[in-house]
């Protein structure tokens, strides 16, 4: 079941999956394989450093979980390893609910930042932290 207010179809969603890449001034190549078939490309965040790839099966799966789940569209994943709490993968999504898509459009162009769901190997469910954008791909921040 859903915590979101089903507003939008799954096509709406993609559009505003692209429209929110596009601020996010994701690789060009990662955007048009989302727009294509939807593939969902994956950020490996190494230090400061940022490699861009392709999602492999695990990350699949998790992005196929999470939007059965949570009933979202996931456009990107980044992954990264931290100190504290292991591998982490932060999963960017459009929610069905149209209605707050604004607000966050405007939060995007203001700051720069998006939030992402977290899920990290050694706790369990989800939480929130701030990504940015860099050369293409994302970053954590915190």
């Amino acid at each position: 079941m859903s915590i979101y207010k089903k507003e939008a179809s799954l096509e709406e969603m993609k559009r505003e999956a692209i429209r929110r890449m596009e601020l996010l001034k994701l690789d060009a190549r990662t955007i048009r394989d989302f727009e294509r078939d939807g593939s969902v490309s994956l950020s490996q965040q190494i230090g400061d450093q940022v490699f861009l790839h392709s999602s492999d099966d695990e990350i699949c799966e998790r992005v196929k979980r999470f939007e059965q789940e949570y009933e979202c569209l996931v456009y990107h994943v980044l992954w990264a390893d931290s100190p504290m709490v292991g591998e982490c993968w932060s999963l960017l999504f459009v929610s069905p609910a149209s209605s707050d898509w604004k607000g966050e459009q405007k939060y995007i162009n203001s700051s720069g930042l998006i939030y992402a769901y977290v899920e990290s190997e050694m706790e369990d469910g989800v939480s929130e932290i701030m990504v940015q954008p860099q050369d293409g791909g994302l970053i954590r921040l915190g």
